[in-house]
């Protein structure tokens, strides 16, 4: 199932709609359905070139993440309740096992941060680690941070779903959910569906889209941006989940 969903996540994102336009336009133009050829062409073009740029994170990134900045600041640690415990989700690192000894962080390892800030601020006194090896990733940086080694547990998980429904089995009753901010909305709603009995807290980190919208209307904002490119599709893919859950639930 994990890597069906991988596999979904992949067809249904721009850079797959873009290169199906272009072997569309490729097979019209061989057919010499000249004008059909030239519209998926120049669609997929201007599709690419869309979500390759900082005005497109402002239209789809930011909404993601709008509701859980106050003032127009991000929330510090002192203001969460207590909980039970810190759910920290995975995604945010990686295992270098050939160079290093050490875990590698992604950008989304500012959740890790945040659990230890949450942990070291007295929100919880246990941190529940999920996602890929987090015992070689996430405990060793948690560690790094000062969260005691008997603070922390684990919880084998392959996605949001099955994170939720292994917190459901805790009995925890309430819980800091810790993850990317663009991520949050999506994993809420995994939450609210599959661990109805737990409360959830959203102490979100990583706010990428709204960083990198802040220079949306910018006069380069329309040129393309790698960066740009990769969160707005993390943001497709993020609302098509979205939509997708509140279509079938």
């Amino acid at each position: 199932m994990y890597y069906i969903n991988k596999i979904v996540g992949f067809v249904v994102s721009p850079v797959c709609i873009a290169i199906l336009a272009g072997l569309g336009a490729l097979a019209c133009a061989r057919l010499k359905r000249w004008r059909v050829a030239k519209w998926l062409g120049w669609g997929a073009v201007v599709w690419l070139w869309l979500w390759m740029t900082p005005i497109m994170t402002w239209v789809v990134g930011v909404p993601l993440e709008r509701e859980f900045v106050v003032d127009g600041r991000v929330p510090t640690v002192e203001t969460f309740p207590a909980a039970d415990v810190i759910v920290l989700l995975g995604g945010g690192m990686g295992v270098d096992t050939n160079l290093s000894p050490y875990a590698e962080m992604s950008a989304g390892a500012d959740r890790v941060w945040q659990a230890a800030r949450l942990y070291k601020a007295g929100k919880a006194a246990k941190v529940m680690a999920t996602g890929f090896c987090p015992q070689d990733s996430t405990v060793p940086l948690l560690k790094d941070f000062g969260v005691a080694a008997d603070c922390i547990s684990l919880l084998k998980a392959e996605n949001t779903e099955q994170e939720a429904k292994g917190i459901a089995k805790t009995g925890y009753k309430r819980i800091l959910l810790v993850t990317s901010a663009w991520h949050m909305k999506r994993a809420r709603l995994m939450f609210e569906k599959y661990a109805p009995g737990t409360e959830v807290v959203c102490a979100p980190a990583d706010f990428e889209q709204s960083a990198m919208a802040e220079n949306a209307f910018a006069p380069k904002a329309i040129l393309p941006d790698v960066n740009a490119f990769q969160l707005n599709s993390v943001a497709f893919h993020e609302w098509v989940g979205i939509i997708g859950y509140n279509l079938f639930r």
